[in-house]
Protein backbone atom coordinates (compact mmCIF):
# COMPACT_ATOMS: atom_id res chain seq x y z
CA UNK A 1 0.00 0.00 0.00
CA UNK A 2 1.41 3.24 -0.93
CA UNK A 3 1.92 6.32 1.52
CA UNK A 4 1.39 3.94 4.60
CA UNK A 5 3.01 7.51 6.27
CA UNK A 6 -0.54 9.21 6.61
CA UNK A 7 -2.06 5.82 8.49
CA UNK A 8 1.69 5.81 10.97
CA UNK A 9 1.29 9.65 11.05
CA UNK A 10 -2.61 9.41 12.21
CA UNK A 11 -1.60 6.87 14.86
CA UNK A 12 0.99 9.01 16.25
CA UNK A 13 -1.31 12.05 16.69
CA UNK A 14 -3.67 9.33 18.64
CA UNK A 15 -1.15 8.04 20.69
CA UNK A 16 0.02 12.07 21.49
CA UNK A 17 -3.75 12.66 22.30
CA UNK A 18 -4.06 9.74 24.03
CA UNK A 19 -0.81 10.20 26.88
CA UNK A 20 -2.28 14.02 26.90
CA UNK A 21 -5.78 12.76 28.28
CA UNK A 22 -3.80 10.25 30.93
CA UNK A 23 -1.81 13.03 31.54
CA UNK A 24 -4.92 15.49 32.66
CA UNK A 25 -7.23 12.96 33.74
CA UNK A 26 -8.14 13.02 37.19
CA UNK A 27 -6.57 9.69 37.71
CA UNK A 28 -3.01 9.56 36.01
CA UNK A 29 -3.00 6.31 35.85
CA UNK A 30 -6.44 5.67 34.42
CA UNK A 31 -5.09 4.38 31.24
CA UNK A 32 -3.08 1.33 33.12
CA UNK A 33 0.15 2.26 30.99
CA UNK A 34 3.10 3.87 32.75
CA UNK A 35 5.11 6.48 30.44
CA UNK A 36 7.46 3.99 29.53
CA UNK A 37 4.93 1.89 27.91
CA UNK A 38 3.36 4.98 26.32
CA UNK A 39 7.00 6.26 25.19
CA UNK A 40 7.85 2.49 23.91
CA UNK A 41 4.82 2.43 21.89
CA UNK A 42 5.17 5.84 20.61
CA UNK A 43 8.93 5.23 19.71
CA UNK A 44 8.01 1.95 17.65
CA UNK A 45 5.13 3.64 15.31
CA UNK A 46 8.02 6.78 15.16
CA UNK A 47 10.54 4.33 14.17
CA UNK A 48 7.71 2.68 11.41
CA UNK A 49 7.05 6.28 10.11
CA UNK A 50 10.46 6.78 9.39
CA UNK A 51 11.27 3.52 7.65
CA UNK A 52 7.57 4.28 4.74
CA UNK A 53 9.19 8.11 4.70
CA UNK A 54 12.45 6.53 3.32
CA UNK A 55 10.72 3.52 1.74
CA UNK A 56 8.20 5.43 -0.79
CA UNK A 57 9.23 8.17 -3.18
CA UNK A 58 8.57 11.41 -1.59
CA UNK A 59 10.12 14.51 -2.27
CA UNK A 60 12.59 15.53 0.32
CA UNK A 61 10.95 18.71 1.54
CA UNK A 62 7.55 16.98 2.27
CA UNK A 63 9.38 13.85 4.09
CA UNK A 64 11.55 16.65 6.17
CA UNK A 65 7.77 18.26 7.48
CA UNK A 66 6.17 14.91 8.03
CA UNK A 67 9.33 13.93 10.10
CA UNK A 68 9.17 17.34 11.67
CA UNK A 69 5.63 17.12 12.74
CA UNK A 70 6.23 13.11 13.71
CA UNK A 71 9.14 14.77 16.30
CA UNK A 72 6.94 17.66 17.22
CA UNK A 73 4.74 15.12 18.41
CA UNK A 74 6.81 13.11 20.07
CA UNK A 75 7.77 16.41 21.97
CA UNK A 76 4.60 16.52 23.16
CA UNK A 77 3.93 12.49 24.45
CA UNK A 78 7.26 13.28 25.98
CA UNK A 79 5.80 16.35 27.97
CA UNK A 80 2.63 14.17 28.91
CA UNK A 81 4.64 11.64 30.39
CA UNK A 82 6.27 13.75 32.48
CA UNK A 83 2.56 15.27 33.54
CA UNK A 84 2.19 11.77 34.64
CA UNK A 85 5.16 10.82 36.50
CA UNK A 86 4.90 14.22 38.37
CA UNK A 87 0.83 13.26 39.32
CA UNK A 88 1.96 9.98 40.12
CA UNK A 89 4.96 10.61 42.69
CA UNK A 90 1.95 13.07 44.05
CA UNK A 91 -0.21 10.21 45.03
CA UNK A 92 -1.88 9.91 41.28
CA UNK A 93 -5.01 11.22 42.15
CA UNK A 94 -6.15 15.19 42.29
CA UNK A 95 -8.83 17.38 40.85
CA UNK A 96 -7.95 17.99 37.12
CA UNK A 97 -7.68 21.87 36.78
CA UNK A 98 -9.13 23.85 33.86
CA UNK A 99 -5.62 24.40 32.08
CA UNK A 100 -5.60 20.62 31.73
CA UNK A 101 -9.13 20.51 30.52
CA UNK A 102 -8.12 22.59 27.83
CA UNK A 103 -5.07 20.80 26.98
CA UNK A 104 -7.29 17.70 26.11
CA UNK A 105 -9.09 19.99 24.05
CA UNK A 106 -5.90 20.99 22.23
CA UNK A 107 -4.79 17.62 22.15
CA UNK A 108 -8.07 16.32 20.95
CA UNK A 109 -7.91 19.64 17.56
CA UNK A 110 -4.31 18.28 17.02
CA UNK A 111 -5.38 14.56 16.64
CA UNK A 112 -8.47 15.27 14.12
CA UNK A 113 -6.37 17.88 12.20
CA UNK A 114 -3.52 15.55 11.40
CA UNK A 115 -6.04 13.48 9.31
CA UNK A 116 -5.81 16.48 6.96
CA UNK A 117 -2.21 15.81 5.55
CA UNK A 118 -3.97 12.74 4.31
CA UNK A 119 -6.30 15.31 1.73
CA UNK A 120 -4.70 18.07 1.24
CA UNK A 121 -5.70 19.53 -1.99
CA UNK A 122 -7.78 22.47 -1.48
CA UNK A 123 -6.54 25.86 0.59
CA UNK A 124 -9.96 25.78 2.47
CA UNK A 125 -9.43 22.43 3.69
CA UNK A 126 -6.90 23.85 6.94
CA UNK A 127 -7.54 23.30 10.60
CA UNK A 128 -9.27 26.23 12.43
CA UNK A 129 -6.58 28.48 13.71
CA UNK A 130 -8.89 30.80 15.74
CA UNK A 131 -10.23 28.32 17.64
CA UNK A 132 -7.09 26.51 18.75
CA UNK A 133 -5.64 30.25 19.90
CA UNK A 134 -8.44 31.16 21.53
CA UNK A 135 -8.55 27.52 23.46
CA UNK A 136 -5.01 27.97 24.03
CA UNK A 137 -5.36 30.96 25.25
CA UNK A 138 -7.94 30.34 27.44
CA UNK A 139 -5.57 27.68 28.77
CA UNK A 140 -2.80 30.80 29.51
CA UNK A 141 -5.27 32.68 31.76
CA UNK A 142 -6.74 29.30 33.71
CA UNK A 143 -2.85 28.60 34.28
CA UNK A 144 -2.10 32.42 35.42
CA UNK A 145 -5.47 31.69 37.74
CA UNK A 146 -4.38 28.58 39.13
CA UNK A 147 -1.15 30.12 39.85
CA UNK A 148 -2.82 33.23 41.68
CA UNK A 149 -4.77 31.18 43.84
CA UNK A 150 -1.95 28.75 44.68
CA UNK A 151 0.25 31.27 45.46
CA UNK A 152 -0.72 31.29 49.00
CA UNK A 153 0.59 28.09 50.89
CA UNK A 154 1.40 26.61 47.71
CA UNK A 155 3.82 22.90 48.18
CA UNK A 156 6.81 22.22 45.74
CA UNK A 157 4.93 19.64 44.24
CA UNK A 158 1.98 21.42 43.69
CA UNK A 159 3.98 23.87 41.77
CA UNK A 160 5.57 21.56 39.90
CA UNK A 161 2.62 20.38 38.83
CA UNK A 162 0.91 23.55 37.61
CA UNK A 163 5.06 24.04 35.96
CA UNK A 164 4.23 21.00 33.82
CA UNK A 165 0.75 21.25 32.78
CA UNK A 166 2.13 25.26 30.94
CA UNK A 167 5.07 22.93 29.73
CA UNK A 168 2.22 20.65 27.97
CA UNK A 169 -0.16 23.23 26.44
CA UNK A 170 3.29 24.99 25.53
CA UNK A 171 4.06 21.58 23.36
CA UNK A 172 0.47 21.80 22.42
CA UNK A 173 1.01 24.99 20.81
CA UNK A 174 4.07 24.54 19.10
CA UNK A 175 2.78 21.02 17.89
CA UNK A 176 0.10 22.79 16.11
CA UNK A 177 1.94 25.46 14.77
CA UNK A 178 4.44 22.37 12.94
CA UNK A 179 1.02 20.86 12.09
CA UNK A 180 0.22 24.26 10.29
CA UNK A 181 3.91 24.47 8.72
CA UNK A 182 3.12 20.82 7.44
CA UNK A 183 0.14 21.39 6.06
CA UNK A 184 0.98 25.15 4.45
CA UNK A 185 4.24 23.50 2.67
CA UNK A 186 2.12 20.54 1.06
CA UNK A 187 -1.26 22.25 -0.34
Amino acid sequence: MKYNYFETLESLSLCAYNAVRTACSEQAAISGSTPSDIRKDFGTKLLELEGYLFKEFIPPLKREGIAKYAHSLSRLTDSACEHISLTLACGGFRKRGEEERICIELAKMIHENTALLRSLKKPDNIPDIKVFRELSHKGFEAHNASVSRSECGVSAKSSQLLLSASKLRSELSLCFDVLLETIFNNI
